[in-house]
Parts: C-alpha cells; sequence; structure tokens
C-alpha cells in the first residue's frame, strides 16, 4: 500500500518540478524575447537620446554657471579695488593735483615735464589698481596715448620742448582719464 501512494506523491512533486521548471524557462524565454524584441531597441535608443539632452543641458547650465561667478568675481573684485582706490587715497591724489596744476602754473619748462611725469604716474598706478578692464571705461583713450607718447619724448630725449599750453593739454587729458574712472 505504501508503494501506491508514493507514486502518486512521487508523480505529483514530479508534475509540480515539472511546472516550477516550465514556469522559470518560460520567464527567462519571456525575459530573453523581451530585450532582443524591437520594442527593447526602441526604448534604449529613447533612453540614450533623452540621456544625451539631459547631459548637454546640464552641461550648459555648468558653463554657463562658472561663466556667471566668475564675472560675478570679477565684478566685486573691480568694484571693491575702486572703492579702495576712491576711499584712501581721493585726498591724497587731490593734492597730487594741486601740485601738478602749480607746476603748470610755474613758468618753468622743466616743472611742465615733471608735471607731465607725475600726471601720467598717478594715472597709471589707478589703472594698476583698478585693473586694465577700467580702459574700456575711459572716453579719450587717443588722448592718453598721445600723452604717453609726450611722456616717453620727455623721459627719451633730454633736448624736447614743450610750452605751457601743450603740458596742460596732455595733463587734462591724464585728468580726464582719472575722471571717466571716478577717481577724481
Amino acid at each position: 500500500m505504501n508503494k501506491a501512494i508514493s507514486n502518486p506523491l512521487a508523480e505529483r512533486e514530479a508534475v509540480a518540478l515539472a511546472q516550477v521548471g516550465t514556469f522559470f524557462t518560460d520567464i527567462w524565454n519571456k525575459i530573453a524575447d523581451f530585450f532582443t524584441s524591437y520594442q527593447w531597441k526602441e526604448l534604449i535608443f529613447a533612453l540614450k537620446t533623452a540621456s544625451i539632452i539631459i547631459s548637454l543641458i546640464l552641461g550648459a547650465l555648468i558653463v554657463l554657471l562658472l561663466i556667471k561667478i566668475n564675472i560675478k568675481a570679477r565684478m566685486k573684485k573691480s568694484i571693491s579695488q575702486v572703492k579702495k582706490t576712491v576711499s584712501f587715497n581721493k585726498r591724497r591724489i587731490e593734492r597730487k593735483w594741486l601740485k601738478i596744476e602749480n607746476k603748470l602754473g610755474s613758468g618753468v619748462e622743466a616743472n611742465y615735464k615733471l608735471a607731465i611725469l607725475e600726471a601720467d604716474k598717478i594715472f597709471n598706478d589707478i589703472l594698476k589698481i583698478i585693473g586694465y578692464e577700467a580702459q574700456i571705461r575711459i572716453t579719450n583713450m587717443g588722448e592718453i596715448k598721445k600723452a604717453g607718447k609726450v611722456k616717453n619724448n620727455i623721459i627719451e630725449d633730454s633736448q624736447f620742448s614743450i610750452n605751457e599750453n601743450d603740458a596742460r593739454s596732455v595733463v587734462r587729458a591724464y585728468r580726464k582719464g582719472l575722471e571717466d574712472l571716478g577717481v577724481v
């Protein structure tokens, strides 16, 4: 009797095992079919396309943010340097400029040359402090370049001669540049 009972159990177990095996085989085949199907290829293509687009957008945003941060940092630095220059040196620059004006009114050619050299030094010192980006704000760069040539002639040529009107014109060019920078 035991054998009769165990055979149906064994058969049931065998059938159950076969069904389980078939179940997992069917699932495996469906998964394999899906990954080799046209639908999967479409889905992968769509995901790749979307990820490329998202990556490009995020990359562009990162670049824009870096540019914006750098511009803001430069502007803050430039503004803080201008404020320092104006607040700490405005009186000193005014005093130096008064001495330059006095030299121009002295009637002595050597003083005219000294006035030009001092005006050039003040202008260049301010440009170094503020930064050369400040040249963009200067409206009379052509006159300042001519003034620089006159200054170079004074330095290089000991026989160089200049009258009071020309000296005043050169110093006026530097003064206008300093006014454009907001220093004087």
